[in-house]
């Protein structure tokens, strides 16, 4: 990482962060991606250092060079938290997006694609609500997310293709919800993967 503009190091520097105190520097960087303080490079950069800290002190040079927020001051986030459907079509979210804490994607009769490879993650942790009737959404992760899926099936199907090359450590978090009637939600962890529909 480059040089950060020095700040002078908190007295509690050594005192361990908590997860409110590394989602609140990742607000911070989120906000200054939105702002164009940021480059996403910088930010996907620093936010993987966020998450990796383990003091207070290790956290403050990540966003030093940044304006400080005003106490109470609403963050803004750059993430399109509108939902994603699909009605007799496929859709497909990809590249460089910056993913909100809670992803909508719904697929009656169609397809949807949720490919987080390459996505910038605002938080740590982020939910992704993925339901398919008759249809089939497949979520593609990043080789060190935690994926955990709490999600059901009635007449339906989910499954997580790459499921055992999943590694403990400080990758982000994917918590998929929602429900499968009569389709498919399918997390993959790389590509390809020699799959056909209905398999």
């Amino acid at each position: 990482m480059s040089e950060l503009s020095p700040r002078e190091e908190p007295a509690d520097a050594h005192l361990r962060a908590s997860d409110d105190e590394r989602d609140h520097t990742a607000a911070v960087l989120a906000d200054a991606l939105a702002q164009g303080r940021l480059t996403v490079d910088e930010h996907a950069e620093r936010l993987e250092s966020v998450y990796a800290a383990r003091t207070r002190g290790q956290l403050a040079p990540l966003t030093a060079d940044l304006p400080t927020p005003a106490p109470g001051a609403p963050l803004t986030s750059p993430a399109d938290d509108a939902p994603v459907r699909a009605l007799f079509s496929k859709v497909r979210r990809a590249g460089q997006w910056p993913v909100p804490p809670h992803t909508v994607a719904h697929a009656t009769f169609g397809a949807i694609v949720i490919d987080l490879r390459q996505a910038v993650f605002t938080r740590r942790e982020v939910v992704v609500e993925a339901g398919s009737l008759f249809g089939k959404v497949e979520i593609l992760v990043p080789d060190g997310a935690q994926v955990y899926d709490t999600g059901s099936a009635l007449f339906g199907k989910r499954s997580h293709l790459g499921a055992a090359q999943e590694k403990s450590g400080d990758g982000p978090v994917v918590r998929i919800t929602g429900r499968s009637v009569f389709g498919h939600v399918r997390v993959m962890r790389a590509y390809p993967y020699p799959w056909r529909d209905g398999r």
